[in-house]
């Protein structure tokens, strides 16, 4: 049987050794794929150690790779198959297979170290070039971290970027993708508390012009604990702003020799970057800017939106992520350059020890048809967000498997949409760069902060409208710090008449200076950074205006954000928030009250969703349950009557019900009414725990 690729959209395989089979001629690539039913994009190889390029030797003669590039951190088995030891050879003929078949290999790497646990290892030689962790006590030194010195004064960078060349020339492979650990390093620690060496910071010094005092000068050249410390204390409280922009120039300059080199040899550079955080997180936290390094050459962003691994793994108090995390699929999407992002996918990891397929199939598919469903409105028109999907990990999955994931995956990137009906978030350029200095001073919210607090209220937005697209635009309009938008940004939006506008801005804020009477504005009462909201184009009730007001009357007694604390504050991006300054909680649910009640859509409805209108008129509907472990029912008025309703998920079996009254005790029941005489305005609908129901809805 002939296989082909996705059309709609690209699939990426991340993977370890163990889903082939060196043993066979073809080491397994035939047997996989028939599996599968289809060819991805490619099979991106999960080689794991680094050692994989800092040992490579060529392929003058034969020789066994690491065990711990053989599996994910040598692990013994998966379901399928025993560790196999692979040969240099073997995997050279596994790329030519994969390539024969008409798909790639492309190599993964991590920037971990295991201790010398499974082999020698290459940077115990070189510790110079370890990262190092500022921990309360003591310095932690380990992973790879690039953009450092050898002993000799010659740039790690240098010699990676000559040995990963080697590698990808000598496996045939279609191009690296760097991973955990090794871009960026401080996948659990933020700069704030991030290498503060002798070599990093004289690289800062030099860079910047900046002459430390002579405590700090005299620190240089130890590595201990208490010089270190001395050194981000000094640099944490009065060069915050300009040790994170120094990460991202040290970044761009890797990028832009390394993508250099490996597209002359026509191949591809894709990377991680962000550890589940938003385009402004992974900037400020990590010193990277997703954008940057696109620019820089960077071909593909693998960004990491994996709500549900992450709440199965690390427990149910975090299933919050979700709101946190799917918001990135358009924030990501309109901060880069267009065609350069796809989302790994919570699959199963046999090292990891976690299967989303087996064990939490609900809220797998509510990632999987969820983060298809953000869109991006540019000056191109509206499109989806994401280009396509990077499985994690496919290594494992049997023909079983792949029958239930597969089909998913191709209903969910359809291109049937036409446009989004939930309300969309402005993405400003000018605005994300203005925030920097501002957040070191203040904390005050991004935009990605703001969509995902709204969307875990319940205020759920579709996407983006970046403000070069804002023409092609229509319907409700959230608008992040208004204050910082650039000038013609502020008057486009200012001006902006095809739907309701919903803003936050900085304290004492006043949308008359810039021509604007607002239907309603608050300010936040009990917060040493007291945000301003204000929407216009839309009526506010008297009923709604004596609820908001309600709202914001009420402190919730959470301290401030201790500003000293905030710079030093590591934290990872993983689970953790990042620091903020406070906005008081019924602030917060008042500014959600005001935007669902504002958002003009054509239905009322009692839960989580999202709506998308398709390209042959009719309604998506994404109805999205909160509770792991409930069936719940949502409620759904039409402001038109409805022809004909289609379930577009395997659940629910059973047609949605329509009702006269949502407020009636057929509402609630199990009984199924005679609806020949209902005018079918009003229906009732049963949600997966955890999960999501797709409706498709065809109004007369």
């Amino acid at each position: 049987m002939e296989l082909k690729k996705t059309e709609n959209g690209n699939v990426f395989i991340w993977m370890s050794l163990l889903g082939f089979d060196k043993n066979l001629p073809d080491k397994g690539v035939s047997n996989y794929l028939a599996n599968a039913g289809f060819l991805p994009d490619g099979c991106v190889g999960l080689v794991c150690h680094p050692d994989f390029i800092h040992h490579h030797r060529g392929m003058e003669e034969e020789y066994f790779l690491h065990r711990d590039n053989c599996s994910y951190n040598g692990a013994p088995r998966n379901k399928t198959r025993e560790l196999q030891n692979w040969t240099n050879y073997d995997l050279r003929q596994l790329s030519r297979e994969l390539k024969a078949q008409g798909s790639n290999l492309y190599i993964s790497v991590f920037g971990c170290d295991t201790f010398n646990s499974g082999h020698e290892e290459w940077i115990y030689q070189h510790q110079e070039i370890m990262a190092h962790f500022l921990g309360n006590d003591r310095v932690v030194k380990g992973h790879h971290f690039l953009l450092k010195r050898f002993k000799d004064g010659t740039y790690y960078e240098d010699f990676f970027i000559e040995k990963a060349c080697q590698m990808l020339a000598d496996y045939e492979v279609k191009g690296i993708h760097m991973a955990d650990g090794l871009c960026h390093v401080g996948a659990s620690t933020r700069i704030c508390a991030f290498d503060f060496s002798t070599d990093f910071v004289d690289q800062f010094l030099s860079h910047t012009g900046i002459t430390p005092p002579a405590e700090v000068l005299a620190s240089m050249g130890s590595d201990e604990f208490a010089a270190e410390k001395l050194r981000a204390d000094w640099i944490n409280k009065n060069f915050r702003l300009e040790w994170t922009k120094f990460h991202a120039f040290r970044w761009n300059q890797f990028f832009t020799k390394f993508c250099a080199r490996v597209h002359a040899m026509d191949k591809e550079v894709q990377v991680l970057g962000m550890y589940c955080t938003d385009p402004f997180e992974t900037y400020s936290g990590f010193g990277l800017n997703l954008k940057e390094i696109v620019n820089a050459g960077v071909d593909r962003i693998t960004a990491n939106i994996l709500p549900a691994s992450a709440t199965a793994t690390k427990g149910e108090e975090h299933f919050h992520v979700f709101h946190r995390w799917m918001p990135n699929a358009s924030m990501i999407a309109a901060h880069l350059p267009k065609g350069h992002l796809v989302s790994m996918l919570s699959v199963q990891d046999a090292t990891e020890e976690w299967d989303a397929i087996a064990h939490i199939p609900c809220m797998h598919q509510r990632d999987l048809f969820t983060m298809m469903a953000y869109q991006l409105v540019d000056k191109d028109g509206s499109s989806r967000a994401l280009d396509g999907y990077f499985l994690c990990l496919g290594d494992d999955m049997s023909k079983k498997d792949w029958a239930w994931e597969y089909p998913r995956l191709v209903q969910a990137m359809a291109k049937d949409v036409e446009k989004t009906l939930s309300p969309m978030v402005l993405w400003s350029d000018a605005a994300f760069d203005a925030l920097l200095p501002e957040y070191f001073r203040n904390y005050r919210w991004s935009a990605p902060k703001l969509y995902g607090a709204l969307a875990a209220k319940g205020a759920h937005c579709g996407g983006a409208v970046r403000s070069d697209g804002l023409d092609n635009y229509s319907g409700t309009l959230v608008v992040p710090n208004f204050d910082l938008l650039a000038p013609w940004e502020q008057e486009k939006v200012a001006k902006y008449d095809r739907g309701p506008v919903f803003c936050t801005a900085c304290p004492d804020f006043k949308p008359e200076d810039f021509g604007i009477t607002p239907a309603i504005c608050i300010r936040d009462r009990f917060s040493a950074y007291p945000q301003t909201a204000f929407a216009w184009g839309c009526e506010i009730s008297d009923a709604l205006r004596a609820d908001v007001e309600q709202l914001i009357s009420t402190d919730d007694g959470k301290p401030d954000l201790d500003l000293d604390y905030a710079r030093t504050a590591p934290g990872s991006g993983i689970v953790d928030s990042f620091c903020y300054a406070k906005v008081t909680e019924g602030f917060l649910d008042a500014m959600a009250l005001v935007l669902r009640a504002i958002a003009q859509t054509p239905f009322a409805v009692d839960r989580d969703h999202l709506l998308l209108q398709l390209k042959n008129g009719s309604y998506r509907m994404y109805l999205m349950n909160n509770k792991i472990m409930t069936y719940p029912i949502a409620k759904v008025a039409s402001r038109q009557p409805i022809k004909d309703i289609r379930i577009r998920t395997e659940f629910p079996i059973l047609p949605p019900k329509f009702v006269e009254s949502l407020n009636s005790r057929e509402a609630d029941s199990h009984i199924f009414p005679d609806t020949k005489g209902c005018a079918k305005q009003n229906f009732v609908i049963k949600m997966p725990p955890g999960g999501v129901t797709i409706v498709d809805i065809e109004c007369e």
